[in-house]
């Protein structure tokens, strides 16, 4: 004989404990039947549920009296339920405000059909707005008995809608005549996506905002710096904003300084771009014109002090040259000394006329111009630089039939011993180099005057900034980066023009036009010469 034991804690189951057949009989008796769809209280659910509803929801006679109307469609009327029913809309409103709703009434019974409509109509002193869906209502032989109606307020919905509409348009106008560029940003899985931007982004993008508002920041590469994604990430993350100034080269726009500024706002990003670079280029024109008014003091002063001594060394030479002719000394030997004096008293006026250049800097004394024989100029700075040329690479003079030229002999030589030089240094040191003077005649005002060498170029981040004051690409110590700077402006101030063309590891050319004399506009010419 088996135990059977029976579980502690709990009641057993109908499997535990089989009933007798009678017993089973029994409670299946017992067990209510499911009711037939007759017998569901559908008219109650319904009424409950369109008391629930914050929708009007109401029914009409064929001669357009209430038959039922909630809650939500008396409260829009204006009043109680029990004084709609049994009435028409012309005892309730005024012709002026039943008007709509009386005819989309008769087109529904006339199509004998569900219609649907937006309508805009004044009800109980209010105006609203109505997505309105009216049917028929049949009788159980299919007679049409009358209408029924669910209308839903949208009032809110289409104010919520125009007020945004009213916001873009005021976004749009504000940020339009924003002097900053304005981007709105979101971050999505594909990355930084453009979803507002005014006037100035446009600019800034090159295209209309119509063609860029939902497209990836990354499809713009050259304006990537506006919101990189990981500072737009640490902002989102912080909540702190972001303000910084940042340099940035644009291409046809060159070197730009922008202000950028961002703002995470939820999951989108405000950007405001502000460009900068004329503030920041007056700031370094300020900067630039006190160190220039240093520099104009210290001229000042170099030149009172290498006046004095410069004065002995023209009057001893001029002694020493007297004294070797009173000694009767023999030719060659005469010849050698004297030769040698002219040289030191060249360079000794050379310097003088320097000194009174200086002067005339610091105190913006007017440069007095006469007419000039460029070619013998050019040889003069040509044999002052040919120390800093010899084992680099040799001279070449290309010299045209050209006229004499209008200028300032002191300081169209100080020009070309600083554009001599310069090109001397670009040369490679194996001593394989050239450097090219060439000469012609550019128009029939002006004479041009290029400077060529084939050394290591120029590279083009530098070219626009070769002319600035103080800027230089020399090691510490080798440049003061203010002899191209001086020579376009002794060149300007004779009404001329330097220009420069170059390309990295081939070679660098300073193109310098000067005005031929006016006296002289038509003089014999210069035979051509190539040395």
């Amino acid at each position: 004989m088996s135990n059977v034991s029976m579980p502690v804690g709990r009641e057993g189951t109908a499997a535990d404990h089989p009933l007798e057949p009678r017993q089973a009989e029994a409670a299946v008796a017992r067990e209510p039947a499911p009711p037939q769809a007759s017998e569901l209280p559908y008219r109650d659910l319904f009424l409950a549920l369109a008391e629930e509803l914050p929708d009007a929801v109401f029914t009409k006679d064929l001669q357009g009296r209430y038959t039922y109307i909630n809650s939500a469609g008396a409260r829009f009327l204006g009043l109680p339920v029990e004084k709609i029913l049994g009435r028409r809309d012309l005892e309730l409103m005024s012709p002026e405000e039943v008007q709509n709703t009386l005819e989309f009434d008769r087109q529904t019974l006339l199509a004998g059909r569900t219609l649907r409509a937006e309508m805009s109509e004044w009800m109980a002193g209010v105006q609203r707005e109505w997505l309105s869906t009216k049917g028929i209502l049949r009788g159980p032989d299919g007679q049409v008995m009358g209408l029924y109606g669910i209308c839903r307020d949208v009032s809110a919905h289409r104010r919520t809608e125009a007020a945004r509409n009213q916001s873009e348009v005021l976004f749009r106008a504000a940020s339009t005549s924003s002097f900053d560029a304005f981007f709105i940003v979101r971050e999505e899985p594909e990355g930084l996506r453009l979803m507002r931007l005014n006037s100035h982004a446009e600019a800034l993008l090159g295209c209309a905002a119509r063609a860029v508002e939902g497209r990836l920041l990354s499809d713009f590469p050259l304006l990537a710096f506006i919101a990189p994604l990981p500072l737009c990430q640490e902002v989102w993350r912080t909540g702190k904003p972001h303000d910084e100034e940042l340099k940035q080269e644009l291409p046809g726009r060159g070197r730009r300084w922008f202000r950028r500024q961002l703002n995470a706002v939820g999951d989108c990003m405000a950007i405001l771009v502000r460009d900068v670079t004329e503030h920041r280029e007056n700031e370094l024109r300020l900067r630039l014109n006190e160190r220039m008014a240093a520099v104009g003091m210290l001229a000042a002063g170099v030149a009172h002090e290498i006046n004095n001594p410069l004065a002995f060394v023209l009057s001893n030479l001029h002694y020493i040259e007297k004294e070797l002719r009173r000694l009767k000394l023999n030719q060659p030997d005469m010849g050698e000394m004297m030769e040698a004096i002219t040289d030191a008293r060249d360079g000794a006026e050379r310097m003088r006329g320097i000194v009174q250049s200086l002067g005339a800097m610091s105190r913006g004394d007017s440069i007095s111009t006469q007419p000039m024989d460029l070619h013998e100029m050019l040889d003069s700075a040509a044999q002052l630089t040919a120390e800093r040329l010899r084992g680099r690479g040799q001279l070449v003079r290309v010299y045209g039939e050209v006229p004499l030229v209008l200028g300032n002999p002191v300081q169209l030589s100080q020009v070309f011993v600083n554009l001599l030089v310069n090109a001397a240094q670009a040369l490679p040191p194996a001593g394989e180099g050239e450097v090219r003077l060439v000469t012609q005649l550019h128009s029939d005002t002006m004479v041009r005057v290029e400077v060529q060498d084939n050394g290591c170029g120029i590279l083009p981040e530098n070219l626009e900034r070769i002319f600035d004051p103080f800027f230089t690409t020399k090691p510490v110590g080798e440049g003061t980066g203010l002899g191209l700077s001086i020579s376009h402006d002794i060149i300007r101030g004779l009404g001329g023009e330097l220009t420069v063309s170059s390309t990295p590891g081939v070679g660098t050319t300073l193109r310098v036009l000067l005005p031929v004399a006016p006296e002289l506009a038509d003089p014999e010419p210069v035979q051509d010469t190539v040395r």
